[in-house]
């Protein structure tokens, strides 16, 4: 390519919670004379996503924070909760439009941001220089953050679940939420055999997102979401008449293939791309802010855009293998696992060792608390899977 190109020093691929994200960080840093790109092919004007995480100090974008919780509940099948307070945590919501907005309004009065609504086509790595085909243009930087690339999930020695979710702000004309503790996890549902549960963050006692769950290797139809979340509504909070003021629908691999972080030069993956969502969890917010002020520190200590040290731990990584691989053969039921993990630990332990950050003492004090068999079980087969990946013709089945 010999063509003289719009030229920046970066171009973010995708304006969604990560490219935003990143953007924001680098101009707090007071990198503020990058020329920067930001592309992404919607507008980003609507409340389509609401990203929850739990934290105990204020994050970067603790101004943006709609509600916080100082306690959870967690519920069995049985019916039965347990409210968890949280001590020093908190348990946080920003939404979407919240952050599009802000963001637009940051971007407006940015000399150096410049905001496209595009397609990206393709990209090309050329003589030190990124190029980045559109559908109303191509552009160079020296660097591409990409948030828009797709793991493939086509990898026979991982495990691929998905977690979806169908959730509704609803009004209801009684009073019917708490408003000061958020469903975590509610597990009294009709037992389908698989791992599913509502989640309610509640906004006063009327008001409140309900989201019905599901961790599987499948999606539903779009009328199996509709009948899950409206038969609990009616069923279990006894509300059968309520004004739905938003919907909410989403998506997110749980996933234990590899993902390549910096896959070629000049190209660095982020957010869910980058393989910053917890594959046992699926919560991406928390750990994709943390990685992006490594690698913007990073920039600002040695000039390269590159952390040498992993997302998370290797050992983390297994612990979510293990847990996917029971969830996946449905080697016990899932709302036992989860009710046991909260019962038997102080929530400090359980968020530090979900954020990758706990000591070896209070792994081995989570293990404890799980089912020995069915975890035992799932590791010995994720070992078999990665050596079958790093050594094909190994066979083996636990």
């Amino acid at each position: 390519m010999t063509e003289d190109h719009q030229k920046y020093d970066l171009i973010i691929a995708g304006a969604g919670m990560a490219g935003l994200s990143l953007l924001w960080q680098i101009r707090q840093a007071g990198l503020t004379d990058l020329q920067i790109l930001l592309v992404d092919r919607d507008e980003k004007r609507s409340n389509d996503r609401t990203w929850s995480f739990w934290e105990d100090h204020p994050g970067p974008f603790e101004h943006l924070v709609y509600k916080h919780w100082s306690q959870v509940r967690v519920t069995n099948a049985l019916g039965e909760a347990l409210k968890i307070p949280l001590k020093s945590y908190q348990y946080k919501m920003i939404r979407g439009i919240d952050l599009y907005t802000f963001m637009e309004e940051q971007i407006n009065q940015d000399p150096n941001t410049c905001r496209l609504v595009a397609t990206i086509e393709s990209t090309v790595w050329e003589n030190e220089t990124q190029f980045v085909k559109t559908d109303l243009g191509t552009f160079t930087a020296d660097y591409l953050f990409d948030s828009t690339h797709r793991m493939p999930l086509t990898d026979p020695n991982a495990i691929h679940l998905f977690q979806h979710f169908l959730g509704y702000v609803i009004r209801t004309s009684e009073p019917v939420f708490d408003p000061t503790c958020p469903d975590l996890m509610n597990f009294h549902l009709p037992d389908a055999g698989d791992c599913r549960f509502i989640y309610i963050l509640p906004f006063n006692e009327t008001e409140a997102l309900v989201e019905y769950t599901l961790f599987t290797d499948s999606l539903l139809e779009d009328e199996e979401y509709v009948k899950g979340l409206s038969s609990w509504i009616r069923d279990q909070l006894g509300v059968s008449e309520y004004a739905i003021l938003e919907k909410e629908f989403g998506v997110i691999p749980m996933s234990d293939e590899p993902v390549a972080e910096f896959p070629y030069p000049g190209v660095i993956r982020i957010g869910t791309a980058g393989g910053y969502t917890s594959p046992a969890t699926g919560y991406t917010f928390r750990a994709t802010q943390k990685r992006l002020a490594q690698l913007v520190y990073s920039y600002m200590s040695t000039g390269r855009w590159k952390v040498d040290a992993p997302v998370r731990a290797p050992r983390f990584d297994f612990y979510a293998s293990a847990l996917l691989g029971v969830l996946s053969q449905r080697r016990i039921a899932a709302s036992k696992v989860f009710w046991e993990l909260y019962r038997r630990n102080p929530i400090g332990r359980i968020f530090r060792f979900l954020d990758g950050e706990s000591s070896f003492r209070e792994e081995a004090l989570i293990m404890k608390s799980s089912p020995y068999g069915p975890f035992t079980a799932a590791g010995w087969q994720v070992m078999i899977n990665r050596m079958r990946r790093n050594w094909p013709g190994i066979r083996g089945e636990s």
